[in-house]
């Protein structure tokens, strides 16, 4: 599957996960008292970035795709570290009762016992990015937002067990029931890592990359969201609820860059340089292109939309959405550049750089203009970080990579005849399925 195919696979994919996602928050609000639900989707928000956050997955991805090492082997080292995480959270989930007697200590329980799930899933499911197994990536990736909604409307609706102890009993289940493809498809990774010691350098080398990623993975989540906590200290949660809206509009320009970024993470991992820097560079100019398509819509829409979406009480976020479409711009090629940086150079410690800056200049702006400016203030923080912490990367990758400045933005002849050729690719693998 060609890179082009590879991303419309991964955004449809995406599209279906956020779909499900809205309709779980629907779901939830309908049957959860409010009370209930605001635990239940802290919770489940929590447990998934620390999930996210102690993933193997990024270090599995490079050392399969640009090491080419031996997927088995590579997977028996990652179940290694994933078997110690589960002891803990194991032994965490036992103590939780003990120390908080009652619901609170049996909803720290369930929570304990989410981690290592998210965990398994994203330490195997790098090795399927790694190998460009793109379907089966996507497949591991997102059913579990399918089971839980499956599982959740069981629980809440046919059985009636309204409340977020019963919620998140329904969500643990459904995670660990969206393992089963892992556990079929690697089933020889999971006897590889039963019966023999996996290499220490290996486990040294996935331990040390991950430490990396990991940090790098906190410092991306506070930058995400260090401008909407500036909001709410300095300006109010009625003015939060307002920026809020506006960060959920531009965060959906970011779909294209990370769908392109996930099509070529092997691509880039396994050629050489020169050719992984040609990947990337295309896919930029092809995300800045879909992208500046995309906020300029997004910007003339806004005023209409945010009505439209939210309701009248939100109008005056369609200004700060405007100036964030501008900021998303400059940030839609980070993941792409980020992907170079770590899986072709092995050097995850730059994205980490790159995250740091932009979430110093983001907290600093943000610090002197929200007092003043409100929201709108938290929106030109957001911008002028994204557009410094972008430059940067793009001025990082023209230095390390064989590439001229011009191949990061200038539109060429190819670039554009790939969109029919990808019309009819699609359009005979549709044929093809039909018989």
């Amino acid at each position: 599957m060609g890179i082009a195919a590879g991303s419309l696979l991964a955004l449809a994919f995406r599209f279906g996960a956020t779909f499900l996602w809205a309709a779980i928050g629907v779901l939830t609000a309908r049957t959860l008292e409010v009370a209930d639900r605001g635990l239940y989707a802290s919770v489940v928000v929590a447990t998934s970035a620390a999930g996210s956050i102690i993933s193997l997955g990024a270090a599995t991805g490079f050392y399969v795709a640009n090491r080419r090492r031996d997927p088995a082997e590579v997977a028996g080292a990652a179940l290694t570290i994933v078997a110690v995480v589960t002891v803990l959270a194991l032994l965490a989930a036992a103590a939780a009762p003990l120390v908080f007697p009652g619901e609170r200590g049996r909803i720290l329980a369930l929570g304990a016992l989410l981690v290592p799930a998210a965990v398994i899933r994203g330490s195997l499911s790098g090795i399927y990015l790694g190998q460009g197994r793109l379907v089966l990536y996507n497949v591991v990736s997102h059913l579990p937002v399918v089971a839980g909604f499956a599982i959740l409307a069981i629980v809440l609706v046919l059985l009636g067990r309204r409340s977020a102890e019963a919620a998140l009993l329904g969500w643990l289940v459904a995670n660990y029931a969206a393992l089963l493809p892992l556990l079929l498809d690697g089933r020889g990774w999971w006897a590889r890592a039963l019966r023999g010691r996996p290499s220490r350098e290996l486990l040294i080398s996935v331990l040390r990359f991950t430490s990396v990623t990991g940090l790098a993975g906190v410092v991306g989540m506070l930058n995400y969201r260090v401008d909407l906590l500036l909001v709410v200290g300095l300006d109010g949660r009625e003015g939060a609820g307002i920026y809020a809206s506006s960060i959920a509009g531009a965060e959906a320009l970011w779909l294209v860059s990370s769908a392109i970024a996930m099509a070529s993470f092997a691509r880039v991992g396994n050629e050489d340089r020169a050719g992984a820097a040609r990947i990337t560079a295309a896919g930029v100019r092809h995300t800045l292109l879909i992208v500046a398509a995309g906020a300029a819509i997004l910007a003339a829409v806004a005023p209409w939309a945010v009505v439209f979406l939210f309701g009248s009480a939100y109008r005056e976020a369609a200004l700060p959405l405007r100036i964030l479409c501008i900021g998303t711009l400059f940030y839609a090629p980070q993941a792409l550049l980020n992907n170079y940086f770590a899986n072709q150079l092995g050097r995850p410690v730059l994205p980490l750089a790159i995250g740091l800056l932009s979430l110093v200049v983001n907290t600093g702006v943000g610090v002197a203009t929200i007092p003043t400016y409100g929201f709108v203030g938290a929106a030109w923080g957001t911008t002028v970080s994204y557009a410094a912490s972008g430059l940067a990367a793009a001025a990082l990758f023209l230095w390390l990579a064989p590439v001229r400045f011009s191949d990061l933005w200038r539109i060429r002849r190819d670039d554009l005849e790939r969109y029919p050729a990808l019309a009819r690719e699609l359009t005979g693998r549709v044929r093809r399925a039909r018989g």
